[in-house]
C-alpha cells in the first residue's frame, strides 16, 4: 500500500512539472493564437526561434486581383531578435495589408514571432553595397508599433509606411469592365524630437527640417546638383545634415 501511494505521488509531481512546461497560446493574430515561448525551448520545439503560426495570404483575398505582398519575388535577408541574435532567412515578404512579415520554410508559410527587433531585406547588390539593403523596424514610429522601412536615421530619421488594400469593384456592363484589385500606397515621415511628420520630398520640406543648418545644407545640395523631389537625392541631403550632428545619430 505504501509503495502504491509513493508511486502515485511521484506521478503527480511529474505530471505537474510537465504541465508547467507546456506552451500556452496568448494573444490574437488573424483569428489564431500567437505561441509565446522562451529562449531555448523556442528553438527546440519550433525549429526557428522566431516562428509564429502558419500563415495564409489567401484567406481574405476573395475576388480581388493581385495579392497583399509588398515584393513580387520573395526576398532573402536577415532577422535580428530583441536579444540581438541574428538569423539568415531565404524567403521573406511583407503582407502590407496586415503589416506582418512572413517567410517560407519547407513549402510552408509562417508569420514571424513578435520577438523581432529588425528585418533586413538584402538588396540586389548586398555583397558589394550593403547600403542597398532595406531595413524594417517596428520601434521607429512613435504612433504605432508597425513595421516601417527606415530610409535614413540620425537627428532626423526618415521612414516609410506601406499599405496595400483592395480598391475598386468588380463590374461589367458588356462594354466597360473593372475589377477590384490590391493597390499599394506609400507614405513618408520625418521623425523629429520623437514626433512623426508626414512629408513630401521637396526643397521646402528640406528647408523646414534643416533650418538650423540651412546654409550648409543648401550649399551641399547645389554642389552635388541634387534634385530634391527624387527620393535618393533628398535622403542624401538629410544624411549630410545628420553628419553635421553626429552625436544625435
Amino acid at each position: 500500500m505504501l509503495r502504491s501511494a509513493l508511486t502515485l505521488l511521484s506521478f503527480c509531481f511529474i505530471s505537474l512539472a510537465f504541465t508547467q512546461n507546456i506552451v500556452r497560446p496568448t494573444g490574437e493574430m488573424n483569428g489564431s493564437k500567437a505561441i509565446q515561448i522562451t529562449g531555448t525551448n523556442q528553438s527546440n520545439i519550433l525549429g526557428d526561434p522566431f516562428r509564429g503560426q502558419n500563415f495564409n495570404i489567401n484567406d481574405r483575398m476573395g475576388d480581388v486581383e493581385g495579392n497583399p505582398l509588398l515584393f513580387t519575388d520573395w526576398k532573402s535577408g536577415e532577422v535580428t531578435l530583441k536579444n540581438n541574435e541574428k538569423y539568415h532567412v531565404d524567403k521573406m515578404n511583407l503582407d502590407a495589408s496586415r503589416d506582418k512579415f512572413i517567410y517560407y520554410k519547407n513549402d510552408t508559410m509562417f508569420e514571424f514571432f513578435d520577438d523581432i527587433k529588425e528585418i533586413r531585406i538584402y538588396g540586389d547588390n548586398h555583397v558589394g553595397d550593403p547600403s542597398s539593403d532595406l531595413i524594417f523596424r517596428n520601434d521607429i514610429n512613435p504612433a504605432a508599433a508597425n513595421f516601417v522601412q527606415v530610409l535614413t536615421k540620425g537627428k532626423i530619421t526618415i521612414f516609410q509606411e506601406y499599405d496595400k488594400k483592395p480598391e475598386g469593384e468588380n463590374y461589367s456592363n458588356g462594354i466597360v469592365n473593372s475589377s477590384r484589385k490590391y493597390v499599394l500606397h506609400t507614405s513618408q515621415y520625418a521623425l523629429v524630437n520623437n514626433k512623426a511628420i508626414l512629408i513630401k520630398f521637396s526643397s521646402s520640406a528640406l528647408d523646414d527640417l534643416t533650418s538650423d543648418k540651412k546654409d550648409k545644407v543648401n550649399t551641399y545640395v547645389r554642389e552635388n546638383k541634387l534634385k530634391l523631389k527624387k527620393e535618393d537625392d533628398f535622403l542624401k541631403a538629410i544624411s549630410f545634415y545628420n553628419s553635421l550632428n553626429p552625436s544625435a545619430s
